[in-house]
C-alpha cells in the first residue's frame, strides 16, 4: 500500500451537485477505510483551501462542467497552499467527456508542489433537466460507475494508478469552463423561477447553493451568479423551483438526500 500505509490519512475535498460525485467519494472512502486508512471528507464550498493539511494525502473530487469544472472549484484549486511533494489524486464524474480538466489540473498542482498519483473520470447519468432519463439505464450506469470508483481506489492503494496529461488542447479546453462568458451563455439556456404557491419557505435552496447566489426575500431570490449545479432544483421538497426555458424537460435527478451534503460541514 506504499504511501497510503505510510501516511495513513486521506483528506478528501469534494464538490457534489446532486450526488454523483459524493456517491463516488463514499465508495472510494469505504475501500480506503477497509484497508485501514483514515478518511476525512470536506466540502469544497465550506473549506478554506489554505487549511489543507499537507502531511496527509489529498483527494479532489468534483463534477465535470463545460469540459472542465465549475469556476468556484477552479478557485479552490488555485488557492491550495504551496506544497513540497504532498501526494494528490483526483476523480471526476461526467456524463460524456471532459478534455479540459485532467491535464490542466495536473499542471496547476505540480506548479504548486504537489505530487500527482492518480486521476480517474467516471461516467454517471447527467443531472441537467434538458434530457429525459431512463431510470433503469441510469441505475445500471450508477452501479457501473461505483464499481469503477472501487477499482480506482484499489489501484491507488496498490500504486497502479496514473495521471496523464494532453498538452495544448486540454489547456485550451480548460479555459472554456473558467470563462464567465461561457457561464453567461449557459444561464440563458436554463433560468430558474420560483412558484410561490408551492414554496413552503424551508430555505433549503438557500442553504444548499455553493456560491450563495440565492438570497431570501419572503421567497427565494436568484442572483446573477448561478452555475447550474442543480442542487436547488433537484432537492426542492415541493417542486417549487422550475424553469421557463425552452429546453427544460422537468426531469429531476439525484442520488442522495440534501442532508447527506449538509451534514458534512467542511
Amino acid at each position: 500500500m506504499g504511501i497510503f500505509r505510510d501516511i495513513g490519512v486521506v483528506d478528501f475535498y469534494f464538490f457534489s451537485g446532486t450526488g454523483n460525485t459524493l456517491s463516488v467519494v463514499r465508495r472510494m472512502a469505504e475501500v480506503f477505510e477497509s484497508n485501514g486508512i483514515d478518511v476525512r471528507l470536506h466540502r469544497m464550498e465550506k473549506t478554506d483551501p489554505k487549511s489543507i493539511e499537507l502531511r496527509h494525502i489529498v483527494g479532489l473530487a468534483f463534477p465535470v462542467a463545460v469540459q472542465g469544472t465549475f469556476p468556484f472549484v477552479w478557485d479552490f484549486f488555485r488557492a491550495m497552499p504551496m506544497a513540497d511533494g504532498t501526494p494528490v489524486f483526483m476523480v471526476d464524474t461526467l456524463s460524456e467527456f471532459s478534455g479540459g480538466i485532467v491535464g490542466p489540473l495536473r499542471k496547476l498542482l505540480e506548479r504548486r508542489g504537489y505530487r500527482p498519483i492518480g486521476a480517474c473520470e467516471i461516467k454517471m447519468p447527467p443531472n441537467i433537466p434538458i434530457v429525459e432519463g431512463d431510470p433503469q439505464k441510469e441505475d445500471e450506469q450508477i452501479q457501473e460507475g461505483l464499481r469503477k470508483a472501487e477499482q480506482y481506489a484499489l489501484d491507488l492503494l496498490e500504486e497502479r494508478s496514473k495521471w496523464g496529461r494532453i498538452p495544448v488542447l486540454s489547456d485550451a479546453l480548460a479555459l472554456i469552463s473558467q470563462s464567465e462568458r461561457s457561464w453567461r451563455l449557459m444561464r440563458k439556456l436554463l433560468t430558474w423561477k420560483v412558484i410561490e404557491e408551492k414554496c413552503v419557505k424551508c430555505r433549503l435552496c438557500v442553504h444548499l447553493c455553493p456560491v450563495s447566489n440565492i438570497s431570501w426575500d419572503e421567497y427565494p431570490k436568484y442572483g446573477e451568479n448561478c452555475y447550474l449545479c442543480m442542487r436547488c432544483y433537484a432537492f426542492c421538497p415541493t417542486d417549487a423551483i422550475t424553469s421557463s426555458s425552452r429546453l427544460f424537460s422537468g426531469r429531476k435527478y439525484k442520488t442522495i438526500r440534501a442532508s447527506d451534503i449538509l451534514r458534512i460541514k467542511g
